[in-house]
């Protein structure tokens, strides 16, 4: 278990005061059978690019919807993550994009399925800001497009590395790698917290297929009174644990540090045959990063303006 926290800004006696925060991550997973040092500088340099992004606007003022937002809207565009262009390939290798976004009031808009949406995200925020469902599966271009959603033809997210890790799993056999899943969790001028996270799913994984992601209280969390979280790993694990739920419930109920809720949540993955990551923010002191896989792609900013980075191997 790897945990690392994510610390604001701090009072003369060093004691934690509450700040803006902002965390991502990228995947988490075994290690890339194509790793190179090219590859993880790259992976860096984009984690920055949208720290930049969402911190610069927690700065302005913003809410943390929008700074979650912002930066995940950086790694959508990014084809080394797996979430809009270049997210993994279905067995038929077609994309199947996933995304959620809850805000710490308890509202939350989700979506999976999806083809051509650029922003999966600014799908799950079109949910949770103008339908009166929560969720959608398959939502249609029409809507979509009433939504004011950027669309692109499918063959825009399809990437020739997605097409040779979808031509390797169905030679080899599937096998679970680390393929990018991307997320944020942020923490407001106003002390409000949001979590985001997007995917394309598991590389050759059958049509129809939704991991944890999309799901409010497994893949995605937030609440005011205890923490906002992110999840990224083996999707079917963090599901039967309802890993981001279960560590607000920690936190909120049981009394457990940040820290402590959050590995006591992946050891309960790893129990139930998965591993992966955490990102948690609370809306109080120090968020954490934590993950029981080999590697994991994360980056924070403090409450000081100080950018951190890691990029996995």
């Amino acid at each position: 278990m790897i945990i690392t926290t994510a610390s604001g800004a701090s009072t003369a006696s060093g004691s934690p005061v509450n700040g803006i925060l902002l965390a991502i991550h990228a995947g988490a997973g075994d290690r890339s059978k194509d790793g190179s040092a090219q590859k993880t500088a790259q992976a860096e340099r984009d984690l920055r690019r949208a720290l930049d992004a969402g911190y610069a606007l927690l700065e302005q003022g913003a809410p943390a919807e929008d700074a979650v937002c912002a930066a995940i809207h950086v790694m959508e565009d990014a084809p080394e993550f797996n979430a809009g262009r270049g997210a993994a390939l279905t067995s038929e290798g077609k994309v199947s994009m996933d995304a959620c976004l809850m805000t710490g009031d308890g509202e939350v808009g989700s979506a999976a399925g999806m083809t051509t949406a650029r922003h999966p995200i600014d799908v799950a925020r079109a949910v949770k800001e103008r339908a009166k469902h929560t969720m959608f599966a398959l939502p249609g271009e029409d809507l979509l497009r009433s939504w004011g959603i950027e669309l692109r033809d499918p063959s825009y997210f399809v990437t020739e590395e997605r097409r040779r890790s979808l031509a390797r799993a169905q030679s080899e056999g599937d096998a679970w790698e680390k393929h990018g899943t991307i997320g944020a969790v942020a923490r407001d001028a106003a002390g409000h917290v949001a979590a985001g996270t997007s995917t394309g799913g598991i590389t050759n994984q059958m049509p129809g297929r939704v991991g944890d992601s999309p799901l409010p209280g497994c893949g995605t969390y937030a609440a005011d009174d205890s923490v906002a979280v992110s999840c990224t790993g083996i999707g079917e694990a963090f599901v039967r644990s309802v890993a981001a739920h279960q560590i607000a419930d920690r936190v909120r109920f049981a009394g457990q540090s940040v820290q402590e809720a959050a590995q006591a949540a992946l050891d309960d993955v790893a129990a139930r045959r998965g591993d992966g990551g955490v990102i948690v923010m609370p809306v109080s002191g120090d968020g954490v990063i934590a993950y029981n896989s080999e590697t994991m792609n994360y980056g924070y900013v403090t409450a000081d303006g100080v950018r951190v980075v890691h990029g996995a191997e």
